[in-house]
């Protein structure tokens, strides 16, 4: 019998909705307990996968196995949930039917991390798996004991240290209801929305349409989390529109790359490696949030000014007047889609209700509005369609965090991280700065053929003990390399949000992934200032707090000045020396070197002004008709 089309669609949107549902109804009335939760969620995961391959292929043999494998992922979690009681009492003495379950679900779980993100994460696992196995054969520090395979399947697939630790319990309890968000999100037009917004309030602007793309992938960022899925969506619209103003398309597609590799790091929705970070730290993500607040604007900020300097630099004027939409006009039409958002943040913020539930209360605020307002044309298809439209994100979280949930497990069970932590100590002494590096360019490299999360992962518990033993913060530590792993979006030669970026803008790799490591040189810088004084992850007294993050932000928009060659005329060698030097002064949190910082762009910002020609300076102020005025 052969399944048409419209039916694979139909099974598909059944699944997502099945999924959406569960999740939905645990997070309100309470998740069951961790193994039955997080399996039903992986199970849902298989589904999605193997589905859709068999509904693609064209060969009926290969179809068949597909839905067989996807009728396995769900036997793995029905053996758990059906024999869960026998599987406590005999803790650590796993039967035959443990092992050959355990076997299918590690098979499976490699299996559909490789299809939805390719070799390099399961090829890191298999890798894994076989180094607890021959243990007694590696060499130095990387030496142990060894387990048999009995010992290691029991860890992976009957334990919650393996696939269904952490990495997996994240992807259950948080993050998929915060992609159900943004599905949500998407069907009320908030995106659009968000666009038109930044367009209102700084498209007139010189360098505009640079300016809006910034703002608004800030904006969605907070939907996606994803850096390739922000370059995708608001790309489409702001690359064109930079071209169009005179933007080169090198420059244009690097902005969009870097503004939505920060949306990661945007609060109050962060990337999924956030909430995996709490979950480290055993804090409340709310914290996470908090913490990164000071970064994002800093971040943001910098690549703000940048554009503004080149626009500065190359002539470039804002958008036509009639293309601006009126903020207030705007606000009093469409201002009812901040709603969610503001529910979002009230929620979590000043009632500090459960993360989970305020999620699910977002998620129905959305609903709300896509029924009440009419230009959406809600309906029960659209409803549909929304569980439907995630599930490509939804899968590669998944997938990602039960595979990483393999090489924790594996790192937990041979106490590698543990001996890779006294190496690097051995190696370095007790020179943070060299560890740093290091791990800096371990966290860009995994960042390159790794989605974020499972880069984050993998370093959280292999190299963070090495330097948190060296008397580092542990949030310091863990922002540090979840940083990394997040610039490698925009580090060649991988940079995926520069590809994605190449084909919009139908400029050059190279030259698009320079331009967006300039405009996001500040955080690369940044991270080894908070290591040191977490001052800049709002950890201190609010005065401190306060000069250290003005001073920082001060600190980026001349970086950006030194980094373009522009301010108010070229600036010279010698000058962008000068610049450089004190911007990083001005970013970092010691009070001597931020005066000193702010001597050094005194004195540049002065010259320069003072060596234009009178007519040629910027007039922030005129008189006309006996009125002060701002220009």
């Amino acid at each position: 019998m052969t399944i048409n089309k419209t039916a694979w669609k139909g099974i598909l949107t059944l699944i997502a909705v099945g999924m959406g549902l569960f999740q939905l109804y645990t997070a309100l009335f309470g998740v069951y307990t961790a193994m039955w939760q997080r399996s039903i969620h992986l199970a849902f995961g298989f589904l999605l996968v193997f589905i859709p391959s068999a509904s693609a292929r064209k060969n009926k043999a290969w179809a068949v196995g597909d839905i067989l494998l996807s009728l396995l992922g769900i036997m793995t979690t029905v053996y758990i949930i059906s024999n869960f009681d026998d599987i406590i009492a005999r803790f650590g003495n796993p039967t035959l039917a443990d092992l050959v379950w355990g076997a299918v679900a590690t098979f499976l779980v490699l299996e559909i991390t490789r299809r939805v993100t390719g070799w390099v994460l399961p090829a890191i696992g298999l890798l894994f798996i076989i180094y607890a196995y021959l243990g007694p054969y590696m060499p130095g520090v990387f030496k142990h004991r060894g387990y048999d395979w009995t010992r290691i399947i029991h860890q992976l697939y009957l334990t919650t240290e393996g696939i269904y630790g952490i990495p997996l319990g994240v992807s259950t309890d948080f993050v998929y209801l915060f992609i159900l968000f943004g599905g949500f999100l998407t069907l009320t037009g908030t995106g659009e929305f968000y666009i038109d917004l930044a367009n209102s309030l700084v498209g007139k602007s010189r360098g505009g349409p640079a300016k809006v793309a910034v703002v608004s992938s800030a904006l969605f960022g907070t939907i996606s989390g994803s850096a390739v899925a922000n370059v995708a969506s608001t790309g489409a619209f702001t690359i064109p529109l930079m071209k169009k103003t005179g933007y080169d398309p090198n420059f244009a597609g690097a902005v969009e790359a870097s503004a939505s590799t920060g949306g990661q790091l945007m609060p109050p929705i962060m990337g999924a490696a956030a909430f995996v970070m709490a979950e480290f730290l055993r804090v409340p993500y709310l914290e996470i949030a908090k913490a990164a607040i000071i970064p994002a604007v800093i971040y943001f900020g910098a690549i703000f000014t940048s554009v503004h300097f080149e626009a500065l630099r190359t002539g470039l004027k804002g958008l036509p007047r009639e293309q601006i939409p009126n903020f207030w006009k705007l606000l009093c039409r469409k201002g009812y889609l901040l709603l969610p958002l503001l529910v979002l943040l009230f929620l979590m913020v000043v009632v500090r209700w459960d993360i989970m539930k305020v999620a699910v209360f977002s998620v129905l605020t959305c609903v709300a509005i896509a029924i009440v307002d009419r230009s959406t044309q809600f309906n029960f298809e659209k409803f549909l369609k929304a569980f439907s439209s995630i599930t490509r994100s939804v899968v590669v979280v998944i997938a990602s965090c039960a595979l990483a949930g393999i090489i924790v497990g594996i790192v937990n069970l041979t106490g590698v991280g543990l001996r890779l932590s006294s190496m690097l100590i051995a190696l370095v002494g007790h020179n943070v700065t060299l560890i740093l590096i290091v791990m800096m360019v371990v966290s860009i490299i995994l960042g390159m053929g790794l989605p974020t999360t499972p880069a984050y992962i993998i370093l959280a518990v292999l190299a963070v003990p090495s330097v948190v033993e060296l008397g580092i913060p542990p949030l310091s530590a863990h922002f540090f390399i979840f940083y990394f792993g997040m610039l490698s979006m925009v580090t060649p030669p991988v940079a995926l949000a520069v590809s994605t970026a190449v084909g919009i803008a139908e400029g050059e790799f190279w030259r698009i992934a320079k331009n967006a490591v300039k405009l996001t040189l500040a955080a690369f810088i940044l991270p080894y200032f908070f290591v040191f004084d977490a001052v800049l992850l709002g950890q201190g007294s609010f005065l401190k707090i306060f000069f250290v993050a003005t001073t920082a932000i001060i600190g980026a928009f001349f970086l950006s000045a030194a980094t373009i060659g522009w301010m108010f005329k070229k600036v010279s060698f010698w000058e962008r020396g000068i610049l450089f030097l004190s911007s990083i002064c001005l970013l970092h949190p010691s009070y001597l070197l931020s005066f000193l910082g702010l001597f050094g762009v005194s004195i540049i910002a002065g010259y320069q002004w003072l060596s234009l020609p009178a007519d040629l300076r910027p007039k922030f102020i005129r008189v006309k008709n006996s009125a002060p005025s701002l220009e």
